[in-house]
């Protein structure tokens, strides 16, 4: 067997092991989407290292079976990488896909050699499914992948470069001429696509590691901001955005609305139903109030059962006919739910508009909790702005 080639599949056996095993011993300390993305990651290059090493090894030992073996290791461990990318996105992944595209890659190449096809035609097959898994786990990275930093470029732009680079080499495998299978293919494409792999999987290693850095990054700064039970920001986190835009609107003359809801007579649904169905109350309070908003404003738990909205760009009468659209969708959505439990889910909302005469963000929550407050003092499950006469006309009017 030519030493090159032989020698360049046998140090990308050791580099996939010496990763694989690297990534699974320090993947016990993440989250757990991560911590699968990782094994996935690290059992994938387990599978790569394995199938380069029966392919730099077979020579003299039964090739016509271990041809096809190292193919389908090979192909498997890559598609592994797929797997590994959904888990790092959280996204559900096939379980048994790389074991099937392996698996099928395997068959035909054995298929291939019974029927006297030999290693040109296994080179084709090989090089189309690779360059094919490559292409879509780039496309997973460039397009699909929310947050994409300058690691998951590199990743995706390193991928379709060695697709292309196995795209040529399929061509070379049909312009080759047959060699013994218990030897490895020795031109120039085979070489560099070689040499292009074992750079794809040092570089390839490095920049996951950064994705998978970035999404921990994440996940860190998630769990610093919402509120665990509902998903809703917490109220550090509210605030601080609440002065964000408090300052925006004052520098820029726009409008701001901001309002606060509480669950009615929710001790009574505790006492009542029990704390485990108060908790989903909770949740589902919350939940009806991130479908009602839009994209650019902000529902935040700030109490036990009360919580808070940033409407941006929200003057008084709209900020009115949100809050009445909320109310009534929480009395009509949880009307169910408060059925099982034997209670009644309604709740009140205050709210206020920006003026001049706020010089702090507190001031809203303030003036908001107050109309809270009326609305419960009025009957409960209404709405209550703070009195339009007390404040003076809004900074754009």
């Amino acid at each position: 067997m030519d030493f090159e080639t032989t020698f360049i599949a046998q140090v990308i056996t050791v580099i996939g092991f010496a990763i694989g095993l690297s990534i699974v011993v320090a993947s016990g300390r993440y989250p757990r989407h991560i911590r699968n993305s990782l094994r996935a990651y690290a059992y994938g290059k387990f599978l790569v290292g394995l199938g380069f090493l029966v392919a730099g090894l077979r020579g003299g030992l039964a090739p016509d079976l271990l041809v096809p073996l190292a193919n389908g290791l090979g192909i498997a461990g890559l598609s592994m990488n797929y797997t590994s990318v959904r888990h790092l996105q959280n996204r559900p992944a096939p379980p048994l896909a790389p074991v099937a595209v392996g698996l099928a890659v395997g068959l035909v190449s054995a298929l291939l050699l019974l029927s006297g096809g030999g290693i040109a035609s296994i080179r084709i097959l090989v090089s189309f499914t690779t360059a094919a898994v490559l292409l879509v786990i780039a496309f997973e990275v460039l397009v699909r992948y929310e947050g994409r930093g300058i690691p998951h470029y590199v990743t995706g732009i390193l991928c379709a470069s060695l697709a292309m680079a196995y795209l040529v080499r399929m061509g070379a495998g049909v312009t080759q001429g047959e060699a013994p299978t218990a030897y490895m293919l020795d031109d120039g494409v085979e070489r560099l696509t070689f040499l292009l792999t074992l750079l794809g999987t040092v570089v390839g290693a490095i920049n996951y590691v950064l994705m998978a850095s970035d999404e921990f990054n994440r996940e860190l700064t998630k769990l610093a901001h919402t509120d665990g039970l509902t998903g809703s920001l917490n109220r550090r986190r509210l605030f601080e955005l609440g002065e964000v835009e408090f300052r925006r609107a004052r520098r820029h003359g726009r409008d701001l609305t901001v309002l606060v809801l509480d669950i009615d007579r929710f001790k009574a649904v505790n006492d009542r139903a029990g704390h485990p169905f108060g908790d989903r109350v909770i949740q589902a309070v919350a939940d009806c109030c991130a479908a009602q908003i839009r994209r650019e404003d902000s529902v935040g738990r700030i109490g036990g059962e009360e919580f808070a909205i940033l409407l941006p760009e929200t003057g008084v009468e709209a900020g009115r006919l949100l809050a009445e659209r909320l109310r009534s969708a929480i009395e009509r959505q949880l009307a169910q739910l408060g059925a099982e439990g034997g209670v009644t889910v309604t709740c009140s909302i205050g709210g206020v508009s920006l003026t001049r005469e706020h010089s702090e963000f507190s001031d809203l929550m303030a003036q908001s909790d107050s109309a809270l407050y009326d609305a419960k003092h009025a009957g409960r499950n209404q709405v209550r702005f703070y009195p339009a006469v007390a404040l003076t006309p809004a900074l754009h009017a």
